[in-house]
């Protein structure tokens, strides 16, 4: 399946990178050519960020980590 002794999984890399550089290469003509593009980017990417933001771990508050350690370095000593 994948030539100079490469396994089926370097073959499924290879495609999928191949996919995804045309992919991007047609996105990347489009947005030449189309005027208004770059601000529907910015809003798709904000809204993109605002998402994984409310979908993903709520990030430690850094007081409440360093007070963590303090209570450990406490409990060992």
């Amino acid at each position: 399946m994948a030539r100079n002794g490469g396994g089926p999984y370097d073959e499924i890399l290879y495609l999928t990178a191949g996919l995804a550089d045309l992919v991007t290469g047609g996105l990347r003509g489009a947005a030449r050519r189309l005027p208004g593009l770059a601000e529907v980017r910015e809003e798709l990417r904000a809204r993109g960020e605002l998402a994984v933001r409310r979908t993903g771990p709520e990030p430690e508050s850094h007081m409440e980590v360093l007070a963590r350690r303090v209570a450990e370095r406490g409990a060992d000593d």
